[in-house]
């Protein structure tokens, strides 16, 4: 699953904000959970991404997967969960980990 690592701690809710500024107002961006099970949702119409997020010590890894059906899923890891990979790395300097 590909990821963005950023060499410092960051909470969910910077994350979700980072989220919301650098994608428009069309997506709705939503945190989930706390502790160990921190994740983002984000949706766009009928595209759905999810954001996991890894602490480890001074990094965090945000694990982003495209949501929905075998189908749809497949759709979203093309479009969405690309979009949303991108904007957590743009606005938060991270490194992008193909795997």
């Amino acid at each position: 699953m590909p990821s963005v690592t950023v060499d410092r701690p960051v909470t969910l809710d910077q994350a979700t904000e980072a989220l919301r500024a650098q994608l428009d107002n069309r997506y709705t961006v939503t945190p989930r959970g706390g502790g160990r099970r921190e994740t983002i949702g984000v949706k766009h119409a009928l595209e759905l991404a999810n954001v996991r997020l890894v602490h480890d010590g001074g990094s965090t890894t945000f694990r982003v997967r495209g949501g929905g059906l075998i189908i749809n899923r497949v759709v979203n890891e093309l479009g969405i969960a690309r979009k949303v990979r991108a904007a957590l790395r743009d606005s938060l300097t991270g490194t992008y980990e193909p795997s």
